[in-house]
């Protein structure tokens, strides 16, 4: 199977391309705002227990470097949001209801960022250290904060509260012919009293119980999808699969059948995030924890050896003993950082964000697997790592990985059997199996240049460290951004179709402007030069002033 072929097949791509290239530059450097600050907040600490002044030099670096990229990242950032509402404008006039609370909650989040960061940058040398600790929480605090908002949002897309899986891992079967994945929803019990519920049911549907005011069923997301589409298809009563499950002579009423399919999505959408709380629905995915470790474990791992490659490069060229006695602390302390950084995300944030993959996007984990594809070789099946994948993911190696090539290619379409049209496939990209893979190599990879770094510190070697290990620090930052982006492709290209799993596909979402292929390239052109500058702004305030090897004022 050609999997760049594939890739491509989903359609949309002028404006899968805005996004891949706003979002993407947008993460690159707001991994910088999430790690820099709780790294200068630790220096900090270290220097109210040791009152050694480099401590204090190392914080102020880290707040510098946070200062900066925190300008440009406010900027893409805010491009970010507007590409969300003009390219993908119906995720909004679906969800925008209950979405809205985390995006104005992440608005005090920003500001709290401005406030700090700027407080810090301006104000540093009027602070006492005291104070400046505070700031500095606060610092790292309020990008942790706006980010528990977005991935809030993005976690609901990834996995949509009260979605019911569709593999069984202890049989290995998929569960589609029992109508599953499925969504739990409150149906408004006025509409709830014109729905047959014996057709319900031979369709699926499964009725759980009631509440004062509503009727909880498990829908098919075949089903939640099609209501979608026909929702922004200007659909009625009268020519929605609806009427499939409507009781006898129901549609007689003119005012019934002539009554929007929008009008009806709506109020069972209303009642279901009533069911579950307006202001906690979405943090009730549960995709939300393990992503909001995971994405901060990123932005933690990339500062840690960004930072690492700055002050150890630094001290390879070094020739004042002061100077390098402050690089050495500074040094020390980052490749410390980023060993503990990359374990936690490895061991801890990284599997917990498995195991969900696993359990609630079982076709998204077949991809990565890529099992029993046809005319595909995948990485699994290369090096063997099935066993390993069974226990990570399950916990016993008695489970059955999801097999790809069992998949139907239209698992998720009720279209088809209705014969109208409708997304032609619902199989994730294989593609992600060499990004997952990707990710996990460089990551243990990087472990393991930062064990055997700290090694040299541990029996006090760390001006001995032989130089082809200190020739990889930039590779290895480098890396370590390389394989955060193949994290952030894993979970974003491996949910393909789906813009909402489960509710909205592609073509249910996607604005009806797509943009010419110059545009495409102007703004790939903006972004890049976005890029050029931020990396020469870093240059001109952060390594220019360092080859004067003059310390810090405090």
């Amino acid at each position: 199977m050609d999997v760049w072929s594939q890739l491509v097949s989903y359609g949309d791509w002028g404006v899968r391309a805005l996004s891949i290239i706003g979002i993407g530059i947008h993460w690159g450097i707001l991994q910088y705002v999430l790690g820099l600050p709780f790294m200068a907040f630790i220096a900090e600490l270290i220097y109210l227990k040791t009152k050694d002044n480099d401590w204090m030099r190392i914080a102020k670096v880290l707040i510098k470097g946070t200062a900066i990229v925190f300008a440009i990242g406010a900027a893409t950032g805010t491009l970010v949001e507007f590409g969300l509402i003009t390219v993908w404008p119906r995720v909004l006039a679906a969800v925008g209801k209950w979405l809205y609370f985390p995006m104005y909650a992440e608005v005090f989040a920003f500001i709290m960022e401005v406030l700090v960061i700027y407080m810090l940058w301006y104000g540093w040398d009027r602070l006492s250290p005291a104070a400046r600790l505070v700031l500095t929480f606060f610092a790292f605090i309020g990008p942790w904060y706006s980010g528990a908002m977005i991935v809030a949002a993005n976690s609901y897309m990834q996995v949509p509260t009260g979605l019911v899986p569709d593999y069984n891992p202890y049989t290995g079967q998929w569960l589609y012919a029992q109508g599953y994945p499925k969504i739990l929803v409150a149906i408004p019990t006025s509409i709830a009293s014109l729905l047959n519920v014996t057709t319900l049911q031979s369709l699926g549907v499964q009725i759980k119980g009631t509440t004062s005011s509503a009727v909880l069923a498990y829908v098919p997301v075949s089903i939640v999808d099609r209501l979608v589409y026909e929702s922004f298809s200007g659909y009625t009563l009268n020519q929605s699969v609806l009427r499939l499950v409507l009781k006898s002579g129901a549609l007689n009423d003119p005012g019934l059948a002539s009554t929007p399919v929008l009008t009806v999505l709506n109020s069972i959408l209303d009642s279901t995030v009533s069911y579950y709380g307006i202001y906690t629905y979405l943090f009730r995915s549960p995709d939300y924890i393990p992503s909001l470790m995971h994405s901060i474990g990123a932005g933690l791992v990339v500062s840690g050896f960004t930072s690492m490659a700055a002050f150890g490069t630094r001290l390879m060229k070094t020739r004042d003993e002061r100077y390098r006695k402050y690089l050495e602390k500074a040094f020390k302390f980052a490749v410390v950082f980023s060993l503990v950084a990359i374990a936690y995300e490895g061991l801890v944030a990284g599997h917990e964000m498995g195991v969900t993959v696993a359990k609630y996007q079982p076709e998204k984990f077949a991809a990565i697997e890529g099992l029993g594809a046809p005319g595909f070789t995948s990485i699994a099946e290369i090096f063997h790592t099935a066993p390993i994948e069974k226990l990570l993911a399950y916990g016993t190696l008695s489970a059955q990985l999801p097999v790809y090539g069992q998949i139907p290619s239209g698992w998720g379409n009720i279209s088809s059997s209705l014969g109208v049209p409708g997304t032609s496939t619902y199989l994730p990209p294989l593609i992600v199996d060499y990004t997952y893979y990707a990710m996990v190599i460089i990551g243990v990879a990087l472990g393991l240049y930062a064990l055997i770094l700290t090694g040299y510190i541990a029996f006090g070697r760390t001006t001995r460290i032989h130089r082809p290990w200190m020739y990889l620090l930039i590779p290895a930052a480098a890396l370590a951004q390389f394989a955060s982006y193949m994290g952030w492709a894993t979970r974003e290209i491996g949910r393909l179709p789906w813009v909402v799993y489960g509710v909205m596909t592609l073509s249910d979402t996607v604005t009806v402007n797509q943009p010419p292929a110059w545009g495409v390239v102007l703004y790939a052109v903006f972004y890049l030069a976005i890029g050029v500058a931020l990396i020469y702004v870093v240059y001109r305030f952060l390594w220019v002033p360092s080859r004067a090897e003059v310390l810090e004022p405090v």
